[in-house]
């Protein structure tokens, strides 16, 4: 059974976290779990080296926002490998941004490069601020309220796809028109 890293560090399993506390506690159990300090008993050795292993991976996940919101959606089942739809009318949105973007391949123009970019970090700030508003929503609510959040952790899912793959056309945009 995996280790839930806010469990393991017995911290609240929000979005939104005190990353003080929480280098704190990874520092307490990197003493802790220190391998050196079981050198001469081979069973304390391999479970310090397991320990420190989680320790490491789970301050690696909790310490960083976005890997963090990754680690939530996965935890509640709602990312999952190959079966991620981005939601079809955001598709339909991109789909001018997308042919723009290969007619660019072919003919850059510095001035649509320009707005192209302008258009998706304007649609990159936008959805950061809706991922915001949620998971601090999200990070309000009552324990009780799991249908609530449920469907907010939905909400947040879908922002999340859009991110990665407007961060994917910022990406292809970047190989070939760098400014």
């Amino acid at each position: 059974m995996a280790v839930d890293y806010f469990d393991f560090y017995e911290i609240p399993k929000n979005f939104y976290i005190d990353e003080g506390a929480l280098k704190s506690k990874f520092l307490i159990k990197s003493k802790q779990f220190h391998p050196d300090f079981f050198v001469n008993d081979d069973e304390k050795y391999a479970d310090a080296m397991e320990q420190t292993s989680l320790n490491n991976q789970a301050f690696k996940v909790l310490s960083k926002f976005n890997s963090r919101l990754e680690y939530i959606l996965k935890s509640h089942g709602l990312l999952k490998e190959s079966k991620n739809e981005i939601p079809q009318d955001f598709l339909a949105e991109m789909m001018d941004i997308n042919e723009v973007i290969m007619d660019l391949q072919f003919d850059c123009d510095q001035e649509k490069v320009k707005q192209v970019k302008s258009d998706t970090q304007s649609i990159s700030t936008n959805l950061d601020s809706q991922i915001k508003s949620l998971t601090l929503q999200f990070d309000q609510l009552e324990m009780d309220s799991s249908n609530e959040g449920e469907v907010i952790l939905d909400q947040i899912k879908n922002i999340y796809l859009k991110q990665k793959y407007v961060l994917r056309l910022q990406e292809s945009l970047d190989k070939f028109a760098p400014l």
